[in-house]
């Protein structure tokens, strides 16, 4: 027979999956509703040109978010993660510049994204400190390294074999769309079919339980911040290579977006509960406001307005919702 104290948890997960169901499905309703009412505003916005454009315009967000997703699951989080898209860049086309082989210098990217995942990741595991605030004085020290990097100036034709990545297209469906979608599938089934992905679960749950279960908390935590760096890195180099330059800003809000994204997708701040679909639902519709928004010449600042404040929404919903 079950405890008390096992039927009280089972109860409360129950109702956790109840409520983050209800999230998402609030999340697609209001994603369709905009999309009805932009096509009817706009009719460029259904066209198969602007549906395209906006996929490639959510990808390298998507990829992004694919790492926080797993972060949050487990209870962290990485403010650094635009600044780490900024120094990756930088150094990678500086490489490039340099005459470096294309595929050296993406091997490079990646490594480096896992370096200060690991990095972001010890500071997190093995000290007290909050990762709010770790990854706060990280992103402030990455986004430094890359001013000293690029010293103000952007850094531009970066080839066409690296551009491949950005702009690249296979079967008319560009290629960093294939990626992100790809990636998406793995993390799913990462976290559902992996032992490593469902203790993200555990961990972000209750970490003393976690613990007492027999799971590594600390090399776990340090592995999920491994791959959102790698995720990270991976994000930069697509960004760098979409635009074809590198600049030290270039990263800038793709932690708050980001954190955004997985928040409205059903993922709360607290851990222990997410998916990658409610974190696609999240970036579909920040994507689907900006590029609605700016079909329709609103002005910039009303659509920074209007993008908080449906992070504000999903945050206080799901808020309300828990208790």
């Amino acid at each position: 027979m079950q405890s008390e104290n096992q039927l009280k948890q089972d109860k409360s997960g129950a109702r956790t999956g109840k409520i983050i169901n209800f999230q998402q499905w609030g999340v697609i309703f209001v994603l369709i509703a905009l999309i009805i009412i932009m096509g009817i505003s706009s009719p460029v916005f259904l066209s198969a040109r602007n549906i395209k454009n906006i996929l490639q315009q959510i990808s390298t967000l998507g990829i992004v978010s694919l790492g926080m997703t797993i972060l949050m699951i487990s209870g962290g989080i990485d403010l650094s993660v635009g600044s780490t898209i900024s120094v990756i860049a930088c150094i990678v086309s500086k490489m490039l510049k340099a005459g470096v082989p294309v595929w050296i210098s993406i091997i490079t990217g990646l490594a480096l994204g896992c370096i200060i995942g690991l990095f972001n990741g010890s500071l997190a595991a093995y000290t007290r400190a909050a990762p709010f605030i770790l990854t706060l004085g990280t992103m402030t020290l990455l986004q430094g390294v890359a001013l000293l990097i690029t010293k103000g100036f952007p850094i531009t034709n970066l080839g066409k074999t690296f551009e491949y990545l950005g702009s690249g297209v296979i079967v008319r469906i560009p290629f960093i769309v294939i990626l992100f979608f790809a990636l998406m599938f793995v993390t799913f089934f990462f976290l559902k079919y992996f032992r490593l992905g469902r203790s993200a679960y555990a961990i972000g749950g209750n970490e003393q339980t976690a613990y007492l279960a027999g799971i590594s908390v600390k090399r776990n935590k340090l592995i999920f911040y491994m791959l959102n760096g790698f995720l990270a890195g991976l994000a930069a180099m697509v960004l760098a290579a979409r635009v074809s330059s590198a600049q030290a800003g270039m990263g800038t809000g793709f932690e708050l977006r980001s954190i955004g994204a997985v928040v409205i997708g059903g993922t709360p701040l607290s851990g222990g509960t997410g998916n990658v679909f409610g974190t696609l639902t999240g970036v579909l519709l920040l994507g689907v406001i900006a590029n609605g928004l700016n079909l329709l010449h609103v002005d910039p600042a009303w659509q920074y307005i209007v993008t908080g404040g449906v992070i504000v929404f999903a945050v206080i919903l799901h808020e309300h919702l828990s208790k």
